[in-house]
């Protein structure tokens, strides 16, 4: 074991112990002196003993159960397992726990597994850990970089959300009746800004007069003071299409739209599917479609194409509308409740964008920040 992960152990030791002392509460100081992380089913267990010691793979996410990115993912372990491959989930915790991701990697390397998948969010410790630790592979996915400091141990994959938020940037200003629309995220970020982008671009090309707020909650993981900031841009800005990239926060957009009478958009999986067959099935009743970014599937070619020995490492492997990466879904309800001018020029759009006829504006594409937020201010009501 690594001489600083040893010292990071025990001052987590120590600051249990501070937190006890303090009142901190004993669950809070066995979680810190324990270890953040919780495991999902899965190892060896659940997918059988692995044929080759290098098809092991150890998923990092923050955690589960939030019917969107994260669960996608887990969606795509499950079917490595069933293809022979040992997988481990680890649910690192939320921001509030980041002091102990760096340690549950090298507690995963530690215990042989070869590869190492997590998102974006993680991107810093794999950095770091990719230099000391070559023989071990890592996936960085939902995240880019220049292909120039990507170690040759790494590998990113990148998925064109912008393409998938255009069409259903439409969709929101097809279905508006105020000519207001919104799209709130949980934390703000370039992926989450290229979401957004690719968003506004789909709404002000269907009809340029509707107008767009934008808000951040803050986190991944508070669906109240998400419901908080929908309610109150329904009641103020008369906004009556949301658009949520939130994580586990987006359960509160889609209560608030319940009790406003609004409409929805989920993001990443089938948001619609998930609540319907959940104990709040109401939810699932304002939600029109949802952005895909099928992560699962995305993960399962990747490492078809690592056994085929694609060449796949020290670069970016980018994915849209034509790798069926992302998308939209269209389902029974769906075509229930958008009108057919609507979907037609959804459908449009998803062919001439993977044709190249449509060129979707990008976050990437902004020379900085402050063009992106030029953006926001032009179409804020």
């Amino acid at each position: 074991m690594k001489l600083r992960k040893l010292m990071a152990l025990t001052m987590a030791g120590v600051m249990a112990l501070s937190l006890a002392a303090c009142g901190g509460g004993g669950e809070t100081a066995e979680t810190e002196a324990g270890g953040a992380a919780t495991e999902a089913e899965g190892g060896e267990e659940a997918g059988g003993e692995a044929t080759d010691e290098t098809k092991r793979i150890a998923y990092v996410v923050g955690s589960l159960g939030d019917k969107s990115f994260n669960d996608s993912g887990e969606a795509g372990m499950e079917q490595l397992r069933e293809m022979g491959w040992d997988c481990r989930t680890i649910e690192a915790g939320d921001e509030t726990q980041a002091d102990t991701w760096e340690d549950i990697m090298l507690d995963a390397i530690d215990e042989g597994y070869h590869y190492i998948v997590t998102s974006s969010t993680y991107r810093d410790i794999v950095m770091t850990l990719a230099d000391e630790y070559p023989e071990t592979q890592f996936v960085v996915f939902d995240d880019s970089m220049d292909e120039s400091e990507i170690p040759e141990n790494v590998a990113f994959i990148f998925y064109a959300q912008n393409e998938g938020s255009y069409m259903v940037g439409q969709l929101a200003a097809g279905m508006t009746e105020s000519g207001v629309v919104a799209v709130n995220v949980g934390m703000d970020n370039p992926v989450i800004s290229d979401f957004v982008t690719g968003f506004i671009n789909g709404v002000q090309d269907y009809d340029p007069n509707v107008k767009v707020v934008k808000a951040t909650v803050g986190s991944w993981t508070d669906p109240a003071k998400m419901k908080e900031l929908c309610l109150a841009q329904a009641r103020d800005q008369n906004a009556d299409v949301f658009y949520q990239v939130a994580g586990g926060s987006g359960t509160g957009l889609f209560e608030a739209c319940v009790e406003t009478g609004t409409w929805a958009i989920g993001v990443d999986s089938d948001q619609y599917a998930y609540y319907k067959d959940s104990e709040n099935p109401e939810l699932a009743d304002v939600i029109l479609t949802s952005m895909l970014k099928n992560v699962g599937d995305s993960l399962v070619n990747f490492f078809g194409s690592v056994e085929e020995g694609a060449d796949v490492w020290g670069k970016v492997n980018h994915l849209g509308l034509t790798d069926n990466a992302v998308g939209y879904v269209d389902n029974e309800f769906f075509q229930e409740n958008v009108p057919q001018e609507v979907r037609d020029k959804m459908a449009e759009s998803k062919e001439k964008i993977a044709a190249g006829e449509i060129d979707v504006k990008s976050y990437y594409d902004f020379t900085d920040e402050s063009e992106y937020q030029a953006l926001l201010d032009s179409v804020a009501p």
